[in-house]
């Protein structure tokens, strides 16, 4: 009886890791800044949204919030612009722009054509500041 406590204790642990590790994938701390990474799956937003983005295939929606990480309270005086590239590779820049409704938060659609690891680099400029944050997030990009 105890081995099979045991081994349930030690499964609920393994996943209960898995999972924390997947929360830190898309959370990171940088400058004073706590930082989230969203990446929707283009087909599963609404096609008002960039020019009709949401249409064309392998398109993903990349998404970033961010909070003040003393206050909790949410940043939307930043400019963010991000890099998406299959790791090793070169990727394509954009401006990510302020989404406004239920949720603040800054965005736009990247093209990921083929399953694999992506980095997702995001440049952060607060308010007037001169200063740039940077954010340096991997993403498993899943199959079709």
């Amino acid at each position: 009886m105890l081995y099979k406590n045991l081994s349930v204790f030690f499964c609920l642990l393994f996943a209960t890791s898995l999972l924390m590790a997947d929360d830190s994938e898309r959370h990171l701390q940088v400058d004073g800044m706590s930082i989230y990474l969203g990446v929707i799956p283009a087909q599963l937003t609404s096609e008002k949204m960039h020019d009709n983005a949401s249409s064309k295939e392998h398109n993903y929606h990349v998404l970033i919030a961010l909070f003040d990480s003393k206050s909790g309270e949410r940043i939307s005086d930043a400019k963010l612009k991000a890099t998406v590239a299959p790791l090793g590779l070169g990727g394509h820049t954009k401006k990510l722009e302020m989404m406004h409704g239920g949720a603040l938060s800054y965005d736009n659609y990247f093209v990921m054509h083929k399953p694999g690891l992506y980095r997702i680099l995001v440049e952060i400029q607060r308010g007037e500041s001169q200063t740039k944050s940077i954010a340096n997030f991997v993403y498993q990009r899943p199959k079709d």
